[in-house]
């Protein structure tokens, strides 16, 4: 299997997989996240870990099962009405390329350890559901 990947096809996985990551529902609590990691893991094994920051900034690393390397990501978010939004910033290399846009979900998870389940669409269009928690540090 070739692991390369093109520019946009990263642009698009990282921005899908960030917004994904960032699907957590309910009586959430943003500083939970703060100091901390967001783990998702899919059950094909790929990984995504996303740190918060108190600037409304995020960064973060998708690990593909199988791919030698991490993409990297970064982005915004604010929290209104019980969700979170993210916005993921044009990746390095991206220039001119429209800005991504916004996507908001309910906010889950209200401390190190909470762990719950959502349903994201993967990079090939299919529904698939991952495993997402709180862990502690970065």
């Amino acid at each position: 299997m070739d692991l390369r990947v093109d520019k946009t096809v990263k642009f698009c996985l990282v921005a899908l997989l960030a917004t994904g990551v960032s699907f957590p529902a309910l009586a959430g609590n943003i500083e939970a996240r703060f100091g901390n990691t967001m783990l998702a893991t899919r059950p094909s094994g790929t990984t995504m870990k996303l740190w918060y920051n108190a600037d409304h900034t995020f960064t973060g690393e998708l690990q593909a099962a199988g791919a030698p390397m991490a993409l990297q990501t970064s982005g915004t978010w604010r929290v209104e009405g019980g969700k979170i939004c993210v916005t993921p910033d044009n990746p390095p290399g991206s220039e001119g390329a429209p800005k991504p846009r916004e996507s908001c979900a309910a906010l889950k998870g209200d401390k190190v350890g909470d762990e719950w389940e959502t349903m994201v669409k993967d990079i090939d269009g299919k529904s698939v559901t991952q495993t997402v928690k709180i862990v502690k540090g970065r």
